[in-house]
């Protein structure tokens, strides 16, 4: 109900939420300008009346997403707190608003997960929660361990009244199984803060200036919006500070960009990937969709193309961020090589499309492979182990040592002996005995077994008693390292999620402020920060966001402004 209460309130008649509703409406002057629509415009420039009381301060939230709530509340909070301790009565002078170009709140957060809403998971110890974020593992470090963790984003969540629930994999959601639970949470929270929210309200730009009616600068914004006749409605509003929550909408990397900061260029994380000449009539996987491991290994060797590309940024030669994680990256030295290879590889559950590939393993290789991909257009080869855990269960429990090519060839030919009147396409003879590991039959299904035993070239009827030791060879290639040719990427159901966006260099991490302008704080998704799935996207919108919001609400206390 306290979202939907929320969504009805349209801000532009200055209507409050919360506490502190029923303040002075400023008297307007509105003139007429042609516009591209119906070549007239409204054009409202506000006037304060000689005997308005003195204006109040005022910290701006631009965006309404999971990151601009949670940056608002935090910031209204600590000034209600701070004023509380200071004066007893809680009551500042500093007013908190977020600006929603649409006319919805936290969209992302009611698709996430299926309508369920994944949340952060805090089963796992940091640095293997921190292995989630392809960019800006480094730099949340702190943010997690002292400033707002994900033990503090459980609490402030259960402390609100949700109940969550963690599952087998670590993953948590709401008891409700619906993501509006959360979204009422924020809500409440935002209107219990006295946080006002604006919507259909868009920032046009946003400019540092000096401020005419005091000392120092402030932030002047261009807003615009539409009346119920479609008429344009431009509006000029200063602010005393401003939180940068656009998400990786194209209009908050403008405004940052605007005010001199640099942008990583971003470009697509967490796809699928399409195999169009695998999954077509007659293709190798045409009816494989449904086929699933429960532990696959992908690989993406980097070219030199996709060097040359992704290291370029829009703006500037800045070094960009880092995309790799040491535990995932190999070195290749080749004989006679001039230049060292690389090759992304990352792991998990794998699950066989009609498109190609998608499950964990191959989002996760999207996300850490993300700038790579987009240099290649999406169109390069990923090569897949089938069977990584069979493999790791025979160095660590049997003490075998070699490639995994090697390891596999010996133990395929020993069923040439054991089982050699049995045909080779019948089925895959080999099972995990000790590791743990969620299939309890063969380590590769039936149907995936027979269609790399015919890219193997041994026919169905082929026995293992009458197998060479080259056919031998080439099926335990097919199974550990089989080259799966990328057409295109896909997207992974409704959510997007971007890699790039403001450069974290320019950005103090202990309280999210701008290191080149003053008063402006960033959050969310408009940094270059992302993660895998599994709520850390979600994560870094709390944590960054409450710590935004409170690093705006000190700015202004520090300046005297509230």
């Amino acid at each position: 109900m306290a979202y939907h209460y929320l969504q009805m309130l349209h801000m532009t008649s200055w209507e409050c939420l919360g506490a502190h509703a029923f303040r002075t409406v400023p008297s307007f002057r509105t003139v007429r300008c042609p516009s591209p629509s119906n070549r007239r415009t409204s054009v409202l420039s506000m006037s304060m009346s000689s005997n308005t009381q003195q204006e109040r301060k005022k910290i701006a939230v631009i965006g309404g997403g999971a990151s601009g709530m949670f940056a608002a509340t935090a910031a209204a909070d600590y000034l209600r707190r701070y004023y509380a301790d200071k004066r007893g009565d809680g009551i500042h002078g500093c007013d908190v608003i977020v600006f929603e170009g649409t006319s919805r709140t936290m969209s992302k957060v009611r698709i996430s997960g299926g309508g369920r809403v994944i949340m952060h998971d805090r089963t796992k110890p940091l640095p293997q929660i921190l292995s989630s974020y392809p960019r800006g593992s480094k730099e949340l470090r702190g943010l997690y361990t002292r400033r707002f963790t994900p033990n503090d984003a459980y609490d402030w969540f259960t402390s609100r009244g949700v109940q969550l629930k963690t599952e087998t994999d670590g993953r948590m959601f709401p008891d409700t199984d619906d993501s509006q639970t959360i979204i009422d949470a924020i809500a409440n929270a935002a209107i219990r803060s006295g946080v006002r929210l604006r919507m259909k309200e868009k920032v046009e730009n946003v400019k540092w200036r000096e401020n005419h009616n005091d000392k120092g600068k402030c932030f002047a914004l261009k807003l615009s919006s539409k009346t119920q006749s479609q008429e344009r409605i431009i509006n000029e509003e200063v602010f005393d500070a401003v939180v940068l929550a656009t998400g990786s909408f194209p209009v908050g990397h403008e405004i940052a960009r605007s005010l001199g900061h640099k942008i990583v260029m971003p470009v697509p994380s967490l796809f699928t990937l399409d195999a169009k000449d695998l999954v077509k009539e007659n293709g190798l996987f045409h009816g494989l969709a449904g086929v699933s491991l429960p532990w696959a290994r992908l690989s993406l060797t980097v070219t030199d193309d996709m060097k040359s590309s992704s290291d370029l940024l829009p703006c500037d030669e800045t070094e960009r961020s880092e995309t790799k994680i040491t535990s995932n990256i190999q070195e290749k030295k080749g004989r006679g090589a001039k230049k060292k290879s690389s090759s992304i590889i990352q792991e998990g559950p794998l699950l066989i499309t009609h498109h190609g590939l998608s499950g964990p393993a191959t989002l996760r290789l999207s996300a850490f492979a993300a700038r790579e991909f987009h240099a290649v257009n999406y169109r390069c080869k990923v090569h897949v182990h089938f069977c990584p855990k069979w493999e790791e269960e025979q160095r660590l429990v049997n003490g075998i040592s070699g490639t995994g090519h090697a390891i596999l060839t010996d133990e395929l030919w020993k069923m040439t002996q054991l089982i050699p009147k049995r045909k080779i396409s019948t089925g895959c003879p080999l099972f995990m005995k000790k590791l743990e590991y969620e299939a309890s039959g063969p380590i590769i299904p039936k149907r995936l077994w027979s269609t790399l035993v015919e890219y193997s070239s041994i026919s169905t009827d082929m026995t293992w008693g009458d197998a060479s030791k080259s056919m031998i060879r080439s099926l335990a290639a097919a199974l550990t390292s089989f080259p799966l040719a990328v057409t295109s990427k896909g997207t992974f159901k409704e959510e997007f999620v971007t890699a790039g966006g403001i450069h974290l260099k320019e950005v103090h991490m202990t309280n999210m402020e701008s290191k080149i302008v003053p008063g402006l704080f960033m959050c969310g998704e408009v940094l270059d920060v992302d993660g895998v799935t599994g709520g850390f996207n979600f994560m870094n919108c709390w944590s960054t966001g409450f710590v935004a919001g409170e690093g705006a609400a000190e700015f202004c206390i520090e300046n005297n402004q509230c």
